[in-house]
Parts: structure tokens; C-alpha cells; sequence
């Protein structure tokens, strides 16, 4: 038998050590004997009994751990994983040691698992020669997703037109290509999706539709599937779809979106590969089946089962939801691969913000997961995310060495506070991610009640305010600007209002933010431009030349449509531009001053003035006043509350008066409401001022009346 184990032992080229001497790692060969375990163990030559030496790093580092498998009582194995030792004549062997306790004997096995090195490495090769595959299959799909947006947001009479042109090149695909209607009605589906989707039964009523297989196994494998639909949102992963008996295929999904001005979905665009063939290579090996192929990190199957095997541990952490801001527009504008090099670069970053106990994963196409370890207060988890923060505040740069910096999202949730189940936790550490997303800069959001409460109260909003815009709710309400040398009402802000049907008059402070995040502002925003022009046209009937202004939000900025509208409202109600004012805050100056500097040059042509709304309260931009073409500064209403009393806030007037008159920029205090600020800043040679001393914002004929009763006491 002896001999038998022996001959076993050398064809699985494994020899078996008993360890006679735990803590001086003495050992006695047993079986085996192979030439390579001899260049191992040259000492074993001479002697029955050898002590391990430490020229070995890597199995003496092992030994270590193993004593406490030895020491116990119970039967236990544990095993090293490979390490690579070269011989004397420059081999390479590719071992692993298993340290045994058995019916009381200590034991050590050492394995050359070269066959199985091999084997692994050229399914890694195979693995990474299908992903490139695949990943040449997504650039394809992304660029048919572009061209399909382009297509879907034409008028309808120009769409069909292009979709039919567009309609071969769907049909030829290599991938799944599905458009459906807002309520899921599939338009167009190509041959591909249907092959991807076949069903072993013959086609009959009740077999699913493509369409609603992806739906379902969206639903029951996404925790922020609810999430996607209300809010609208894109998303790229991976599904599993299992059909028996015989159907098993893991997808690759895209799901976007096709939006109209009122945010509302007229289509959604559907794309799908079946990636079971690099699933099944990655399968074949236990480190690419957990891992993500560009980032080497941990992947969402990974991330699920630590997050589970944590929950079970029922010690208290959090779980952080990491979400890159704009990455799209980031791929759009530097091309895919910098996007690889972006997302493998903050991974880097932020591996090294967080601890070592802390578990790291990608979980989806820009998104990560971090689960902390040990901490159960809001205080220690923002901790850790400075940390984050900090290692992400270093610029980026791209292979040309441009620099450009990255913002992210992070929601938090602890365990077991918030939530005792991994898909809880994760759709609430998603949900809070995505409350406060800002593309601008990095944000925070804890979970809580009242945030799930707020988030269900954005989305009513949301749908409220589109309706709102259907049935024309809004109003422009006017805000009286005092020139002081006259007294005289030389100029109106206009403000908005919205009317709703049950809560009534509502400010904007209420529903901008929402509009703004939803892109509902583009649309709220031209008609605000339409019906400023209207009001110009009105007063100007009247024999009065008065400048309206109207504030421009970022989006607005952004807007590549911005200009011809203005144009064609101008074009349209027959006014001179010269009565039009833009105002856009200081941030939107440093934030996009190319495209700000672009946009205000070409509507200074027109005629239209240009007045930075509430200066002072954001930046240091004297360099943006000096470039760009201004007219006006709007010292912020926080300077003005305590201009009487507060020291520091009157020098900070007279340096913007006087900075503004040296730019031959003119001067408007807001928010002005005594007689005490209002002389001090009359004193101090501010042009304008605007402030509830004078009137509060009000309805256009109140505003009619007052500028007649004006012109009566001239």
C-alpha cells in the first residue's frame, strides 16, 4: 500500500511531510519523489528527519499560519494558494502547500500545480481575447445608442424617415437590438434579439417577448430596478437569465432612456449580448469569476456574498454606494479607453483612502461599493470618506496629459440600523446615492426616513411639474429695480411662479432644484424666456423702454439651444433685444466659462445686457469680470441684511462698488429693506437697488399700475 500511495503521490507530483516539531518546523518525508521536490528540499537527501529553512519566504511565511491548524484538536486543513519558486537551473515551479490535521497526525503537503498554472493562464488569455471581443461589440452598441437618441428626439416626420434608413443597419447587428414605446410596446426588434430569446417551445401566444424577459429579470435581480423606472434612468450590467430545463445564458445589458423637453419617456432604447461564453471562462477559474477584469477589483457577484457574509456576522457597518458624476459625457468627450483609464485610476485612489480591512468592489459600469468595517456612527463613516475625498481631489489626466477632475456621488447606509438584508442596504445606499447627486461636486447623503420620504416627494414633484408645463401654470411675477440718483423704477426681475391646482402659489426655491436635476428646466426655462419677451413687447406698447431680466439656470447655460431660442422669441414678438437681460449666478461663470464666454458674446450682439446675479457668495472671479462682457453686478442679499451693524459686510460693499465702477461695471443691491441700508448704500454710490422697501415681486397688470402712477408724479 505504501508503495501505492508513493506512486500516486509522484503522479500528482505532491510530496507529504509530517511535521514532527511544530514550532521548529521540523519535518519527516513521508511520500513522494520528484526531482523538483529535492531542489526544494536538498537537505531531505541525507537525513530521515529536516527542519525547514527560510530560504523558502513564501512557505516559511505559511508555516506560520499553519501552526495554528496543527495546534488545535479538531481535524482542519488549510491551504497557501500558489507561490512561484525557480530551481538551479532557472525552472519555474508553481507550488501550493496544504498544512492537515488528521486523527491527530500534523501534516504538510506540498503540490507542483504547474498543468494547473497552465490551465489557468490560457483560460485567463481566452478570457481577456473574448472580453476584447465583447468589448468591441459594446463600442458598437454605443454608438448605435447614440444614433439612435439622435433619431428618436427628431420631429416625428423626420424620425420615421431616418429610422427606415437606420433599419438595416439594426437588422444587422450582431447584438440585441430592441426600441419600445414608453410603456414597453416593442417597435422594432431585430433578428438578433429574437435568436438571443428564443424559447425551446415552439412560438405561441403565451411565450414572453424579449422584452419582457429583460423587464422581469430586471426586476428580480436590480434592488434599484423601482429606482430606474421613476426616475428614468439609463442603466449597464449584467442579468442572468435561467429558463429549464435547458436555458441558462448570462446578458449584457444596456437600458436608456429617450426623454422629451417635459422629461417624460417616449422610448426606451435596448440593447443585449449574451456574454455566457466569457462567464463560462471566467467560471473555469475562481479568481476571474469574483473579479472585474479592468479594475482587478472585486465584482458585484463578489461584493454580494461578503455583504451577506457580514450581515451574518450581525457587527455593525456601513456600506458605501459610490456613483461617478457626468462619466458618460466623460467617455463622449475623451473616448472609451480614457474612461477605462479613469475608472481603474479612481479605483486606485480610493483602494488607498480606505483601510485595509475594508472590502472594495466595482459593482457596476462607473459605480463601486465599499463595505466598512467596525464603525457603527455617522461621525466615523464621514471620516473614511474625507479620506475618499481626498484621494480623489488630485486631478486626472489623459494620455495627451490634459488635466480634468472627477466628482462622485456616495449615499451611506449603516447595518443593522437602517437595514438587515444585503438587497435593503443596497437599494437604500443607491437610492441616498442618487438623492444627492450633483454633477458639479462631490456629495454626501446618509440614509434616513425622511430622505426615502423626500426622494418619493421629488419624484411627485417631478410629475407635477410636468403637468404644470402642459397646462401652462406658471406666471411671471416682477420685482421693481430703483435707480437711486432718480427714484425711478429703471428696470424689473422677472421671477417665477408656479400655480398649483391644490397647494396653490408656489416659489421657486420649492421646485427649481428638482427641475434643474430632471432637465424639466430646459422647458420651464424657454417659456420663461417667451413670456419675457411678451412682457417687454406689453410694456413697451405703453411708451415705456424698461429692461426685464430673467435669470438663466446652468442647464440653461449648457444648452446648445439657448441662442436660437432667444433669437426666434425675439424674431418673433418684434422687440428690440436692447430691453432683454440675461442674469447667470457666478458659479456658472467659473464652472463653464468657456461656454458661458462663447454665449454671452453672441447674446451681447444682439443688444441684450448681461448682470451676474448674487456676487460674493461663491468665488473669487475678478479674472471672469475683467474677460468676460458684463454690465451689471448683483451684490447678494446676505451682504445687505446686516449692512448696518456688520463691519465686515460694509467693506465687502464698498470693495464690490467700488471694483465693479473701476470695470465700468454698475452696481444692484438685492434684497434691500430699510431706510438705514438703503442710504448707506445711496452713500456709498451703488447704481440700483431692488428689495421689499420698494415693492415685493408682483403680478404684471399690479406692475402696469405702478409704473403709470410713477409716470403721473413725474
Amino acid at each position: 500500500m505504501t508503495s501505492l500511495l508513493n506512486t500516486l503521490a509522484n503522479a500528482l507530483e505532491q510530496i507529504v511531510l509530517e511535521v514532527t516539531d511544530i514550532e521548529a518546523s521540523t519535518v519527516l518525508w513521508l511520500d513522494g519523489d520528484s526531482d523538483w521536490a529535492n531542489e526544494i528540499f536538498p537537505e531531505a537527501k541525507s537525513q530521515s528527519a529536516f527542519t525547514i529553512s527560510q530560504e523558502s519566504a513564501f512557505l516559511f511565511d505559511f508555516l506560520i499560519d499553519a501552526k495554528a491548524i496543527w495546534q488545535q484538536q479538531d481535524n482542519k486543513k488549510l491551504r497557501s494558494g500558489l507561490w512561484t519558486e525557480v530551481t538551479t537551473q532557472g525552472v519555474e515551479l508553481h507550488l501550493e502547500a496544504i498544512a492537515i490535521k488528521q486523527a491527530s497526525r500534523n501534516l504538510l503537503v506540498i503540490c507542483n500545480q504547474h498543468e494547473s498554472f497552465n490551465i489557468q493562464q490560457q483560460t485567463k488569455q481566452v478570457a481577456r481575447e473574448v472580453l476584447l471581443s465583447y468589448d468591441r461589440l459594446f463600442l458598437k452598441s454605443e454608438y448605435l445608442h447614440t444614433r439612435l437618441l439622435s433619431i428618436l428626439n427628431q420631429p416625428s416626420a423626420e424620425n420615421s424617415q431616418i429610422l427606415t434608413a437606420t433599419a438595416k443597419i439594426i437588422e444587422n447587428a450582431e447584438f440585441a437590438v430592441i426600441v419600445a414605446s414608453y410603456d414597453f410596446n416593442t417597435s422594432i426588434e431585430n433578428a438578433a434579439a429574437l435568436r438571443l430569446f428564443s424559447q425551446d417551445k415552439p412560438l405561441h401566444k403565451t411565450q414572453s417577448r424579449p422584452i419582457d424577459i429583460i423587464l422581469t429579470l430586471m426586476k428580480n435581480q436590480l434592488p434599484e430596478y423601482q429606482r430606474l423606472l421613476s426616475t428614468h434612468s439609463s442603466w449597464n450590467g449584467e442579468l442572468c437569465w435561467i429558463l429549464p430545463p435547458s436555458t441558462l445564458k448570462w446578458l449584457k445589458i444596456g437600458f436608456h432612456p429617450v426623454k422629451n423637453k417635459l422629461n417624460d419617456v417616449e422610448n426606451w432604447i435596448i440593447f443585449a449580448n449574451d456574454i455566457s461564453t466569457m462567464k463560462h471562462l471566467i467560471q473555469r477559474n475562481e479568481q476571474l469569476a469574483l473579479q472585474d477584469m479592468l479594475t482587478k477589483l472585486p465584482n458585484r457577484f463578489a461584493f454580494w456574498q461578503m455583504l451577506e457574509k457580514h450581515i451574518a456576522t450581525k457587527c455593525a457597518f456601513y456600506l458605501l454606494y459610490i456613483d461617478i458624476n457626468d462619466f458618460r459625457r466623460h467617455n463622449e468627450f475623451y473616448g472609451h479607453d480614457e474612461g477605462d483609464k479613469l475608472l481603474i485610476e479612481l479605483s486606485k485612489r480610493i483602494r488607498v483612502g480606505a483601510k485595509a480591512t475594508d472590502y472594495f468592489a466595482r459593482v457596476g459600469g462607473d459605480e463601486f461599493a465599499i463595505i466598512i468595517n467596525n464603525i457603527d456612527s455617522k461621525q466615523a463613516c464621514t471620516q473614511v470618506i474625507d479620506r475618499l475625498l481626498t484621494q480623489l481631489a488630485r486631478p486626472f489626466y489623459t494620455e495627451q496629459g490634459e488635466h480634468y477632475n472627477v466628482t462622485i456621488s456616495i449615499g451611506a447606509a449603516c447595518c443593522p440600523i437602517d437595514a438587515v438584508s444585503a438587497e435593503e442596504l443596497m437599494k437604500i445606499a443607491d437610492l441616498s446615492a442618487y438623492s444627492g447627486k450633483n454633477k458639479k461636486q462631490n456629495a454626501i447623503q446618509f440614509y434616513s426616513t425622511s430622505l426615502r420620504k423626500a426622494s418619493f416627494s421629488a419624484i411627485q414633484i417631478e410629475r407635477e411639474l410636468r403637468q404644470a408645463i402642459k397646462h401652462q401654470e406658471f406666471e411671471l411675477y416682477l420685482q421693481p429695480i430703483i435707480d437711486v440718483k432718480t427714484n425711478h423704477i429703471n428696470k424689473a426681475e422677472a421671477l417665477l411662479r408656479w400655480h398649483h391646482p391644490k397647494q396653490g402659489l408656489i416659489s421657486p426655491e420649492h421646485f427649481i432644484t428638482i427641475a434643474e436635476k430632471t432637465g424639466l428646466i430646459i422647458n420651464i426655462g424657454e417659456w420663461v424666456i417667451e413670456r419675457t419677451c411678451q412682457i417687454a413687447k406689453q410694456i413697451s406698447e405703453l411708451g415705456v423702454n424698461l429692461k426685464i431680466s430673467m435669470n438663466l439656470s446652468p442647464s440653461q447655460v449648457a444648452d446648445d439651444n439657448l441662442y436660437n431660442h432667444l433669437t426666434q422669441c425675439i424674431e418673433q414678438t418684434q422687440i428690440d433685444a436692447s430691453l432683454l437681460e440675461l442674469e447667470i449666478t457666478e458659479g456658472v461663470l467659473v464652472d463653464d466659462y468657456i461656454v458661458a464666454e462663447q454665449l454671452l458674446k453672441k447674446v451681447r450682439a444682439l443688444g441684450i445686457s448681461i448682470s451676474v446675479d448674487d456676487f460674493g457668495t461663491g468665488y473669487s472671479s475678478l479674472v471672469y469680470l475683467k474677460k468676460l462682457p458684463l454690465d451689471f453686478l448683483k451684490i447678494d442679499r446676505t451682504f445687505i441684511k446686516e449692512i448696518v451693524t456688520d463691519e465686515h459686510d460694509k467693506a465687502i460693499v464698498r470693495a464690490v462698488i467700488g471694483m465693479a465702477h473701476t470695470l465700468n461695471l454698475c452696481v444692484i443691491a438685492e434684497g434691500v429693506e430699510t431706510e438705514e441700508q438703503l442710504s448707506f448704500l445711496v452713500n456709498n454710490a451703488c447704481n440700483s437697488v431692488q428689495g421689499f422697501i420698494f415693492s415685493r415681486p408682483i403680478q404684471l397688470q399690479s406692475f402696469i399700475t405702478l409704473l403709470q402712477q410713477q409716470n403721473q408724479h413725474k
